[in-house]
């Protein structure tokens, strides 16, 4: 299914083509495709040729790998408004280096990557946007590796509990916007530990929990979880 105007109104606002003339938005978005998955199912895999790189519309996808025993790590979560496997697009990767699978029921923007590399020969400023985007990235990804190897499973769930928060003192709200089992995925601690780690946050009073609810009571001291860990 082609893009309506109104999502390639949407696409144009973007970092990813924010520079580049509407002549060569236009000839991008001609090749653009629109695909819808619902919860489980799979956009493409890890070793697949890379064609395109893709827009989240409105949902939530991740990005995943597996290990030499079968089991399955959660790489990236990815929420609305995000863009994904635009590094693969520029590395020379035999093929996608992650699966991706949607968390719940998604509408994703498939871009042609020869196509965008094409129109971005003719852009220097979209040529450094995507690098800073992709700078931006690999440096989140590097701050994640340091989190997930140097410290405990309370702290790692504190920092996750924390982005975005921008609040420095009192009481907040926080909503779980990924399935439990895919966020212990995502902290590389097993779902049993991110249970016990919750209830020993509850039983501390440092939040109070309600399905996938959360009240951080106090911010301030809650940081210094992240400072201790």
């Amino acid at each position: 299914m082609q893009l309506s105007e109104l999502q390639k109104k949407l696409l144009y606002a973007t970092s990813l083509f924010a520079d580049l003339s509407d002549e060569g938005f236009q000839r991008i978005a001609e090749h653009s495709r629109i695909i819808e998955l619902g919860a489980g199912q799979k956009l493409f895999e890890q070793g697949q040729t890379i064609t395109d790189f893709f827009y989240l519309e409105k949902g939530q996808v991740k990005l995943t790998r597996l290990s030499s025993e079968g089991d399955e790590k959660v790489i990236e979560i990815i929420n609305t408004g995000g863009s994904f496997a635009e590094a693969a697009v520029f590395g020379k990767f035999a093929g996608y280096p992650v699966n991706c699978f949607a968390i719940q029921k998604s509408i994703i923007f498939k871009i042609n990557a020869d196509a965008y590399v094409n129109e971005l020969r003719t852009s220097i400023d979209s040529c450094f946007a995507i690098m800073m985007r992709i700078s931006q990235r690999t440096h989140h990804l590097l701050s994640e590796v340091d989190r997930l190897t140097l410290h405990n499973a309370m702290h790692r769930l504190a920092v996750y509990l924390l982005t975005g928060v921008k609040k420095e003192a009192g009481e907040v709200e926080v909503d779980l916007i990924a399935p439990k089992h895919v966020i212990a995925s995502r902290l590389s601690i097993k779902p049993e530990t991110l249970s016990r780690t919750f209830r020993r946050l509850v039983e501390e009073g440092c939040i109070s929990m309600e399905e996938k609810h959360i009240t951080i009571k106090d911010v301030k001291s809650f940081r210094k979880l992240v400072a201790l860990g």
